[in-house]
């Protein structure tokens, strides 16, 4: 094996990931980072990948941290996927540390909002860019990558259609707009910063909203109406609250980019009360 160090192969593991070179389909962006960015730390700290040194940094993680911990895990097996490929790691790590992987011991915590909290967050939104935010990601149940994301030329306000095209695993896909969503869509532009910028998202400082900031926005709703929301939890509320308006899963599942309905199906947390509430109207 050459000696090189690990560090040095950041950047080629990352051009295969960008690529499909690593599991035949490109990784996107957000992924690619979250990745780069654990293992850029976990070298600092350890100087390679290797399964002590594994282990010595799963002991520096709170137990009650799975996502992080699984995190850790999933980025270090990608780019030891890689060394390996490389000739730079020997293969028998990913083997032996598949005993070490991280496995949910607490019911994971899962946020959502019903229809009372959509509208307590709508009323006290005080500028169209608030408001667009809630709107569409509970009326489309894009992730806030893809948000984030979006370009103007992605938006067809005319046929009712949003073009997602920096969704999961680099894939594309297209979802229709309320005339609620269109509505917000259109009160946000008309205030929209002058930019020559293709995002749709675009802060006071003239620069394109990260996720994180889409995300702060909302935590600031949240903070005033004391409805606990995120990105993902209005992303649950469009499967909760179309699955209980009788939208067929499936499509629910087309709309959100799930690749097993299963996941979709885990989205869904109609509440036992909304249960009994819908059957007794059967």
């Amino acid at each position: 094996m050459e000696n090189i160090p690990q560090i040095d192969y950041i950047q080629p593991w990352k051009d295969a990931m960008r690529y499909g070179l690593m599991a035949g389909r490109p990784y996107s962006e957000s992924c690619m980072h979250t990745y780069s960015l654990y293992v850029k730390q976990f070298l600092a700290e350890y100087g390679e990948v290797s399964l002590i040194n594994f282990k010595k940094a799963m002991i520096q993680i709170p137990i009650v941290q799975f996502a992080k911990r699984l995190k850790l895990y999933e980025a270090l097996n990608c780019f030891a996927r890689y060394l390996i490929e490389e000739k730079a790691m020997d293969a028998s790590y990913i083997q032996e540390v598949k005993r070490f992987k991280p496995k949910r011991h607490l019911p994971p915590k899962k946020t959502t909002v019903d229809q009372s909290g959509l509208e307590k967050l709508l009323k006290v939104t005080q500028n169209p860019l608030d408001r667009l935010i809630v709107i569409l990601l509970s009326q489309t149940g894009l992730r806030v990558t893809e948000a984030a994301s979006l370009l103007l030329s992605d938006l067809d306000l005319e046929k009712k259609v949003l073009t997602v095209r920096l969704a999961k695993w680099g894939k594309t896909r297209r979802v229709g707009l309320t005339d609620i969503t269109i509505e917000a869509i259109q009160a946000y532009l008309s205030v929209r910063p002058q930019s020559s910028l293709p995002q749709l998202f675009i802060n006071r400082d003239k620069n394109p909203m990260t996720r994180y900031g889409l995300r702060v926005r909302l935590e600031k709703l949240g903070k005033l109406t004391d409805v606990p929301v995120t990105p993902h939890a209005l992303r649950r509320a469009f499967v909760t609250l179309n699955a209980n308006k009788g939208r067929p899963l499936v499509m629910l599942q087309i709309a959100c980019g799930h690749s097993d309905i299963a996941t979709t199906r885990s989205y869904c947390m109609t509440t036992e009360d909304e249960t009994i509430q819908a059957m007794q109207g059967w």
